[in-house]
């Protein structure tokens, strides 16, 4: 039992010697309480009820700008408190019944890391207050407390508190201000499939709320020059005012388009909002600008809605009478590229083989979907048009794709030699580069062939010798022609597989280069995978589940 008469005696002096100053104060307290200063709410934890009524009765706190928001005998009781008063300031024993000092820091440390802790500390007692410290606790007293020694320590307690508003005040300011931008360019970067965090990605889902199933894109483009500040500033307020702010989720400017993201695709008012912003900048500049309208979608497919407004802004023209273009209103647009294309893997290719996997597998997609060749030939040209965008260099290009057979195989290649000059990976600069192209293109025109081998090609197709065609692969791809071909084959199988999971195994077989017994394909697709095609789409199906499942993803 701890001497308590010998503390009170500690405690009640210094107070019966100051009593003039507390009363001195008074004035300075008055002038507190005008000029608005903050009074913090301190709650004492002692087990020993002596010193804990002494400490919260027999000091006037009110002088010092301290409100008591209450006393409690030990930690829970503390804790419990604290849940009830929410206090700025605990001051705290640390040797108590139930809960001792150190489990009540631990705990409010993890749920109430701003308020500030002063330990209350016995002779012997330094083990403890050195676990506090490590806990981030910077403040204690040592015992017997009076209010000399008590005083300070609040004073500084105080200061830290008022620095850490201050803190987050600055932070908050500048987040407030940073916020819109940073979200604008989450939005672009998302877009334009570029790498974006969770985080950010977070940032992106909690402006959508409700919208998140269902959005659509509107996109501005003036084809001969990039919107200006002003000219931005008109179209948002002009569609703000008609179609709704509330609808406008998010906006932002890339290259010559400005994109509202919208979470209400009502035609009409699109349309009467378009008009007016239309005959603005013809009132004001002569110029005329194209607007699309995207499909609906989920929030998670936003970016292939760029690419359909992109493909619009392709199809249609400045000059169309129609104020708005969106996929109902033009006849023959029949899907998009993106259905069928992974741009972001094409832009993303670190050599040609990567780019004709993805255009032999965007072939595959559009042949299961039963697109026609015109169509393909169509497909094929908004791609490249759209990837030509992804450079965001102002360069114009154009290729003549009415000047081209129609065959699959005449459209993947020219598409593929396209695509990899947008990349800047050479396929002419040398005979090995060339070579290599020839070799590459024939796999992927005869690559439904079960008779595909190294033999076949070098007799039958590319007319070379078969050793040195043999060494020419190797050399390149530090693997036999044999096992790099199953790695594609199977791999064009397992994307079928994702796309159209309802594909037959037989026919999946046909497809990549296998007879249609299916024997020969599972056993390979087995050595690669670890499972037969049947296993793989089941786990799919699951991982799909899981995905949609997911707090992340709802």
């Amino acid at each position: 039992m701890r001497d308590s008469a010998l503390h009170i005696r500690s405690l009640t002096l210094p107070l019966t010697a100051k009593r003039g100053r507390g009363l001195r104060s008074a004035s300075a307290s008055q002038n507190r309480r005008q000029g608005n200063e903050s009074m913090y709410k301190l709650l004492i934890v002692d087990d020993e009820k002596i010193e804990r009524e002494g400490m919260a009765e027999f000091i006037d706190w009110n002088t010092y700008g301290i409100e008591i928001a209450g006393t409690a005998w030990n930690g829970q009781d503390g804790y419990e408190k604290v849940l009830e008063t929410h206090p700025d300031i605990v001051m705290t024993d640390i040797k108590m019944p139930v809960m001792d000092g150190i489990g009540l820091i631990r705990k409010l440390k993890e749920e109430f890391p701003d308020i500030q802790v002063i330990v209350l500390s016995g002779y012997g007692e330094y083990e403890y207050t050195s676990q506090a410290m490590e806990m981030g606790v910077k403040y204690y007293i040592l015992k017997p407390c009076d209010e000399e020694r008590m005083l300070p320590v609040i004073e500084k307690v105080k200061d830290e508190i008022e620095k850490t508003k201050l803190e987050k005040r600055k932070y908050d300011t500048t987040v407030k201000k940073l916020l819109p931008l940073a979200k604008e360019q989450v939005f672009r970067n998302i877009l334009l499939n570029r790498e974006t965090s969770r985080k950010e990605y977070d940032i992106f889902l909690g402006k959508m709320g409700e919208h998140k199933d269902c959005v659509s894109l509107l996109g501005f483009r003036n084809p001969a020059a990039r919107f200006d500040a002003l000219e931005q500033f008109v179209i948002e307020n002009v569609l703000s005012e008609l179609y709704g702010g509330e609808n406008i989720l998010m906006e932002t400017a890339i290259n010559k388009d400005v994109l509202f993201l919208i979470g209400e695709r009502d035609i009409e008012k699109v349309e009467k909002s378009v008009e007016r912003i239309r005959e603005e900048f013809s009132r004001v500049n002569g110029q005329a600008i194209q607007v699309a309208l995207s499909d609906t979608g989920a929030i998670e497919h936003v970016s292939a809605l760029y690419t359909q407004v992109r493909e619009l802004f392709q199809i249609g023209s400045p000059s169309d009478d129609a104020a708005l273009l969106y996929p109902e209103r033009l006849s023959g647009f029949e899907g998009h590229s993106a259905e069928f294309f992974r741009l972001d893997k094409m832009k993303a290719a670190k050599d040609y083989a990567d780019i004709l996997f993805e255009v032999y597998l965007g072939f595959m997609k559009m042949n299961l979907r039963g697109v026609e060749a015109e169509q393909k030939k169509r497909i094929c040209g908004l791609v490249y048009q759209v990837s030509c965008e992804e450079k965001e260099d102002d360069i114009e290009r154009a290729f003549d794709w009415d000047g081209i057979s129609s065959d699959d195989d005449t459209l993947m290649r020219t598409l593929s030699v396209l695509i990899a000059g947008l990349g800047d990976i050479d396929l002419d600069s040398g005979k090995e580069q060339i070579r290599m192209k020839n070799i590459l293109q024939a796999v992927y025109s005869n690559i439904r062939n079960t008779d595909l081998s190294i033999r076949y090609l070098a007799r039958e197709v590319l007319f070379m010798n078969e050793e040195h065609f043999g060494r020419v692969f190797v050399r390149s791809w530090d693997k036999k022609f044999s096992t790099w071909l199953r790695e594609v084959r199977i791999g064009l199988a397992k994307e079928i597989l994702s796309y159209a999971p309802e594909t037959r195994v037989s026919a999946l077989a046909e497809l990549v280069g296998y007879s249609p017994d299916g024997q020969y394909f599972s056993k390979a697709f087995r050595k690669e995978t670890d499972m037969t095609p049947t296993e793989y789409c089941e786990w799919l199906r699951k991982e799909n589940s899981a995905d949609q499942g997911s707090p992340e993803n709802g």
